[in-house]
């Protein structure tokens, strides 16, 4: 028996067909694994959201290296708006926050104003209320009424037998509104041509004859605004009265319209069947009366609906002060639509104040 040999034997070389066919082979796994890297959708870029930068701590400020964790955002996540501010020095008002619920709101949270109320005529609208809340005006007392309002214009009445009592008038209202406008005209009628007030914004017909009267305004005394005011009005209001007054005023930038009259013109209503021939169809003056009820005219719509925006902040509040007759019904509606006062001040005829 041959002793076992310990040489290994030289492999033989392979054929060219097995080389061809590894090759094929790997060719193939190559172009196929190209495929599978070229089709497949790209991964989704993940949203960026807030980072957090932690350093390696036992490490010096050289050697310290940045590292990025990225936190998953939120579902609802939404990026802010951000501020930017081109001057360095400029101030930024931020929005107040809304009073926590048991917390207090401030010292107006609960405060309240006393309405005005009239003494013998009527009485204003407390202040405060839901209506109330877009103009919260401090309430000043005058003559008896509690005037809440921030520019005040003022009618008074220079008649002959009011004129005793106007200085005195003037001084109570400065004493509260030392910038309010305070116009003077003869008397204190509301004269209307059927659905026009005499005289008004929109009159443009020919009127029925009136007493005129030169205005005592003192022009000096009124304000930048109002000697404005005064030079469009002027010829108005000398021929139309107290009526003319309101009836411009209420598109002004007043928050109160002041009147102080006797009142015993009244309102007249007349009516034009022939062009140019106007007829007194009403009046409820205390020199003259005719008919029974006031006619019903747009003009009334027209005020009241002014007047009754005064608590939502788009119109004038009514005062009316009276030193002997109450004011006219309709003009009370004007009154208690606003949130006004109509007061007697009979007491200035003997010299002493209200108690």
């Amino acid at each position: 028996m041959a002793p076992p040999s310990f040489t290994r034997e030289r492999p033989r070389a392979r054929s060219w067909r097995s080389l061809l066919a590894s090759l094929l082979l790997h060719v193939g796994l190559v172009l196929a694994a190209c495929w599978i890297v070229f089709r497949s959708p790209p991964p989704s870029a993940r949203p960026d959201g807030p980072s957090v930068f932690v350093a390696p701590a036992g490490q010096g400020a050289a050697d310290e290296k940045e590292h990025t964790v990225r936190a998953q955002p939120k579902a609802n996540f939404r990026p802010h708006a951000r501020l930017t501010v081109d001057n360095p020095n400029a101030a930024v008002t931020l929005p107040s926050l809304p009073p926590v619920a048991g917390n207090a709101a401030g010292p107006a949270a609960g405060a309240k104003g006393s309405g005005a109320i009239g003494q013998g005529f009527g009485r204003g609208q407390g202040f405060g209320g839901p209506a109330g809340a877009a103009q919260r005006f401090v309430g000043k007392p005058v003559m008896g009424a509690t005037i809440r309002a921030q520019h005040v214009a003022v009618y008074l009445d220079c008649s002959g037998s009011m004129r005793p009592y106007l200085a005195r008038v003037t001084a109570e209202i400065r004493k509260q509104y030392p910038d309010a406008d305070v116009f003077q005209f003869d008397g204190a009628r509301v004269v209307a041509l059927e659905e026009t007030i005499v005289h008004g914004r929109n009159f443009h017909r020919e009127p029925p004859r009136l007493t005129e009267a030169p205005t005592q305004t003192v022009e000096a005394e009124l304000t930048p605004a109002g000697r404005q005011l005064q030079a469009r009005l002027r010829a108005a209001c000398e021929k139309g009265s107290l009526g003319a007054w309101l009836d411009r005023l209420l598109v002004e930038k007043y928050d109160a319209l002041v009147v102080f009259s006797d009142f015993q013109d009244g309102i007249r209503v007349y009516d034009e069947k022939q062009k140019g021939h106007p007829s007194l169809i009403y009046s409820d003056s205390s020199f003259r009366r005719v008919g029974h009820a006031l006619p019903k005219g747009r003009w009334q719509e027209q005020w009241l609906q002014a007047f009754g925006k005064a608590e939502q902040g788009q119109g004038p509040r009514l005062y009316l002060f009276s030193i002997q007759e109450p004011p006219q019904g309709f003009l009370q509606r004007c009154v208690e639509a606003s949130g006004g006062a109509a007061v007697d001040v009979h007491w200035l005829r003997s010299g002493r104040r209200a108690r």
